[in-house]
């Protein structure tokens, strides 16, 4: 009796399952990522492909430019994870990430919960919302970054 064996993961396979598969197993390197993500017909496949992919800039275009909400939903969680220090990035690229992003919703978790102090200031400076900069100057565990809202704080008041 011959048994079938189950089709291998591929990301080249026209079957998006297949593809999809390929993906999750890990079998696709950041190159391969930033192709099904951009190009893919499957949206389950950019799906995937954004779970893994450690591409900022492709993740940004992703989101501004994605028509189907689930992926782009998706990359802006992906984006918000790697921003905030959720990876290995470094921290020059997701500074210069920070610096660019246009989404205050982003840039507010960014002043929230970035892993380095130095990253949660540089947030900071971008914020105009008196009760996140007061809520950040109470309850950041890192002093400088409290004082740093602090002073934010008083900058905005004295705007007026």
């Amino acid at each position: 009796m011959w048994f079938k064996r189950p089709p291998r993961p591929d990301i080249h396979a026209r079957d998006p399952a297949r593809r999809q598969a390929a993906v999750d197993t890990g079998e696709a390197g950041q190159s391969a990522l930033r192709r099904l993500v951009t190009r893919d017909p499957d949206a389950r496949v950019r799906n995937a492909a954004i779970r893994r992919l450690r591409d900022l800039i492709v993740l940004r275009q992703v989101i501004e430019t994605e028509s189907d909400e689930t992926v782009r939903e998706s990359a802006r969680v992906r984006y918000r994870h790697l921003l905030s220090g959720g990876d290995t990035l470094d921290i020059g690229y997701r500074r210069a990430a920070l610096a660019v992003c246009p989404d205050r919703q982003i840039v507010a978790h960014v002043a929230r919960s970035a892993r380095e102090p130095s990253l949660r200031i540089a947030a900071l400076a971008r914020i105009r919302e008196p009760a996140l900069l007061d809520e950040v100057r109470r309850h950041d565990p890192n002093e400088s970054v409290r004082a740093c809202a602090g002073e934010r704080l008083r900058q905005l008041a004295a705007e007026g």
